[in-house]
């Protein structure tokens, strides 16, 4: 296959893109561009290409689907980052070399693509959109954690979750789930596209990026003391479940809130203007 390399010129991990693009060689494919500013997703959409391989970790494997949402080129994920929680979702694990060996044409699935509209504007989704704890927890990481060592950052961003939510004050929202509302005091909500999302923290294990629906988890008061166990099991390397309530639907809407994270990006909104978010089922092809 002609491929377009995408990632940092470091892709975690110690796995370099010139090690990558080797491997992929190897294997018998054509690396057509590699692509190392993660910023510029337009040589994605090159028409001579026929696959692109998204090369690091969430945030970068998010950029390169929503570039290619609606597009006939699949996407090969070599998740080489921290988390890596949108190849999980997608079954996606081990070294890179045995998953490029792997890579096939015919070997291609549907993964769906979260939209979120704020204010007329429309933006795509992988992971999640949501308000609350995460969005304080994503907004503090980017200004204090270095991403240099991944086992490193991935203790610290728990950590960073446990002490957020130790101090956090609730807010008041109302939720539009398909056709029912819900309002109250919440520490966070999030409608969910992966069950895990940040550090590995998993709000939903009943998510399915492939189901054609959402999972939404509205985190109240009186769950602070149940997440904030799951959490400190988290941080110190358990298997345990945050066993939350979740509701599995097509849309949602938001209003009361007064910044949100749209998978790892943090944005000012209008509290009084309702964010609706909806699922695109398949939207994304995805090498399996």
């Amino acid at each position: 296959m002609r491929v377009c390399l995408y990632g940092n010129p470091t892709a975690g991990g110690g796995t370099s893109l010139d090690d990558l693009a080797a491997m992929i060689l190897k294997a018998g494919h054509h690396v057509v561009t590699v692509v190392e500013d993660v910023r510029d997703a337009r040589p994605l959409l090159d028409s001579t290409l026929e696959c692109v391989v998204a090369a690091g970790g969430d945030g970068t494997i998010a950029r390169a689907a929503r570039a290619l949402v609606g597009s006939q080129l699949p996407l090969a994920v070599l998740p080489v980052g921290t988390a890596n929680n949108i190849a999980r979702s997608l079954g996606v694990d081990g070294d890179p070399e045995a998953l490029i060996a792997r890579w096939h044409p015919e070997r291609v699935g549907r993964m769906d693509v979260g939209v979120i509209d704020i204010g007329g504007r429309r933006s795509y989704f992988v992971e999640s959109v949501g308000c609350g704890l995460v969005t304080d927890c994503i907004a503090e990481a980017n200004e204090t954690i270095a991403k240099d060592d991944p086992e490193t950052h991935l203790a610290e961003a728990r950590q960073l979750y446990v002490d957020t939510l130790d101090r956090l004050a609730h807010r008041h929202y109302e939720i539009r789930l398909d056709d029912e509302t819900i309002e109250g005091d919440f520490l966070a909500v999030e409608a969910l596209n992966t069950p895990s999302i940040g550090p590995r923290v998993e709000f939903a294990a009943g998510a399915n990026a492939a189901d054609g629906l959402l999972s939404v988890v509205a985190v109240a008061e009186v769950d602070r003391y149940q997440l904030a166990g799951y959490l400190l099991a988290l941080r110190a390397g358990d298997a345990a479940r945050a066993g939350l309530e979740s509701w599995r639907v097509r849309a949602i809407a938001i209003s009361g809130a007064e910044r949100i994270h749209v998978d790892d990006q943090v944005m000012q909104v209008e509290p009084t203007r309702p964010i609706s978010i909806r699922i695109l089922p398949s939207a994304l092809l995805v090498l399996t």
